[in-house]
């Protein structure tokens, strides 16, 4: 995802972009694919700087954490980052601490590609434990069935044996 500063006129400046999803698709666990992304982005020029605000949203597929079957979600997130030369990085950061995202331009265009802090972005906004919907019962631990789509004979109740004195105290 490669944003051409060069193309502005003036600032601020508003611009909507989309993301190929074969470079988008992050290296996460949690994600299965990502596809349909877009980042829309204000952006502020200050000197040689440009300072940008905006959201991505993608759809992406991942795993169920309880059933763990494949679905399909749509996320949105904000990202903020500053568009840089490295040069002008080095210069200020040696001198003060800063806990901005930067994005370094290259060429004489001054095009910056923003495909890894969008990837971050959307790693953000995908949850640790994600759940294909907030009633989803899971898998039985004992037989392994989806009891989403069928239920099982497994009785319920089975106790460690290992526990029975502590069941009789309760009791008793």
């Amino acid at each position: 995802m490669i944003l051409y500063l060069r193309e502005f006129d003036s600032f601020p400046a508003h611009v909507l972009l989309e993301g190929d999803p074969a470079r988008m698709t992050p290296d996460y666990d949690g994600l299965r694919r990502v596809e349909k992304v877009k980042a829309e982005l204000d952006i502020q020029q200050s000197g040689e700087e440009y300072f940008c605000q905006g959201e991505v949203e993608a759809t992406v597929w991942q795993e169920c954490s309880r059933c763990l079957r494949e679905f399909e979600a749509r996320i949105r997130n904000k990202m903020e980052f500053i568009i840089c030369s490295e040069s002008l990085y080095t210069a200020r950061t040696s001198r003060a601490i800063d806990d901005e995202d930067y994005v370094f331009f290259q060429g004489p265009g001054v095009q910056a590609d923003l495909t890894d802090i969008v990837k971050q972005t959307i790693i953000l906004a995908v949850g640790m434990k994600p759940l294909c919907s907030e009633d989803c019962r899971g898998l039985c631990p004992n037989c392994g069935v989806n009891l989403n789509e069928q239920s099982c004979r497994c009785t319920a109740e089975r106790i460690d044996p290992r526990w029975e004195e502590l069941k009789k105290l309760r009791n008793g």
